[in-house]
């Protein structure tokens, strides 16, 4: 198996306030210090990048108000601190408090990060869940997934573009787990690829046993994105007329997983392949050491097969996690110290489905894009 190592030492963070995530200093990250915070102002750009859950403490109460009330758009019927629109008598509404949250313990990385607007909701009835988690046993494999929408379509009011999904082979001997990240150049019809790809890559592999996956592992998986991007196209074609493949254009990462032995990977685009064993963090495919979400080829594609990328998943020791991620949560574990140190210990064991939320609850200084990392522990469990 090609890996790229990139990561030491896990760090600690600092104590936190009730209902704040600890202060990690700019120092310990690697994001460019002139890089935005999170809160771009006005709408999204095609770039959506990340962060879906904001951790806001009652100290933060008046600032995060001020934020609120600042960034809303004048005479909006219903907009905090603007004339509503039934409102015949032209008074104010009076502002209101920041949402309702969760405490957390998650990290806020790098410097002067700004209280977070109200998020908005996307209008399209094709959006994407702005949360979604899953946790539990698959097989005899535990099984964690999460993604949050990321800050700039919170900020915009448009939807997330990453799906993950995951099942087992008719005959139990494997595990498939897919993430899919819609690309931000189509944004009103994206996800609704990524979506459909993620649920057709893991419905085609379900006819593959582990015994067909040792014989060629190249040829199963090339035979998984042929089917798949071809299952797409034919129902686009029937029940989606107006749209093109681009429109539903996305990346993908695809793992097939044996009880034991050798699994194999397959990816086309961005989206990442990571193993992670105690605090080491490797990645299953090279990179160049450039930006994460430098995209060559997406998915669906004439040939799928020729433009996908293939490596091993030699049989992991016990407690180690393989995680495949979008990009967004990939270029936060690539890029930050202090977010590989705080991932590493929330999944240092197995997650439920809330728990793997609130592992992507971090913020990072610069970090926008949608998050979804779905982890397959090796350490298996007993029920109950």
């Amino acid at each position: 198996m090609r890996v790229g190592k990139f990561i030491g030492r896990k760090g600690r963070h600092a104590a936190a306030a009730p209902g704040q995530g600890a202060a990690v200093p700019d120092t310990a990250d690697t994001t460019d210090p002139g890089a935005a915070d999170l809160t771009p102002p006005g709408p999204t750009s095609p770039e959506h990048m990340a962060t879906a859950v904001d951790n806001v403490s009652a100290t933060d109460g008046d600032l995060a108000t001020d934020a609120v009330l600042a960034s809303s758009t004048p005479g909006t019927p219903g907009t905090p601190g603007t004339p509503d629109g039934d409102n015949t008598t032209g008074t104010a509404l009076p502002p209101i408090a920041p949402p309702r949250t969760l405490a957390t313990d998650a990290p806020q990385v790098g410097d002067h990060l700004q209280p977070l607007p109200l998020p908005r909701l996307a209008p399209t009835t094709t959006s994407l869940p702005g949360l979604r988690a899953d946790g539990g046993l698959l097989g005899n494999r535990w099984l964690g997934a999460a993604s949050l929408a990321g800050q700039s379509h919170l900020n915009g009011g448009s939807t997330a573009q990453d799906a993950y999904q995951f099942t087992l082979s008719d005959d139990g001997s494997l595990l498939i787990a897919a993430v899919c990240d819609g690309m931000g150049s189509r944004p009103l019809t994206s996800q609704i690829g990524a979506t459909l790809l993620a649920s057709l890559l893991c419905e085609t592999a379900r006819t593959v046993t582990a015994g067909k996956l040792a014989a060629d592992p190249r040829a199963v998986l090339g035979g998984i994105l042929d089917a798949a991007c071809a299952r797409v196209t034919q129902l686009r074609t029937a029940g989606l007329p107006g749209l093109t493949d681009r429109d539903l254009s996305c990346t993908a990462a695809l793992a097939l997983l044996p009880a034991t032995g050798t699994g194999w990977a397959a990816r086309v685009g961005d989206c990442a392949v990571l193993r992670l064993a105690g605090e080491a963090w490797e990645t299953v495919f090279d990179r160049d050491g450039g930006p994460v979400n430098m995209v060559s080829a997406a998915l669906p594609h004439p040939t799928p097969a020729e433009v996908a990328e293939y490596a091993p998943l030699a049989e992991e020791s016990p407690g180690d996690c393989l995680i495949l991620a979008s990009d967004g949560l990939a270029e936060d574990a690539f890029g930050s110290p202090a977010v590989r140190a705080w991932l590493a210990e929330r999944w240092s064991r197995p997650c439920d489905a809330a728990a793997m939320a609130d592992s992507l609850r971090y913020r990072r200084r610069g970090s926008h894009d949608d998050r979804t990392a779905l982890v397959v522990w090796s350490r298996q469990l007993r029920n109950g």
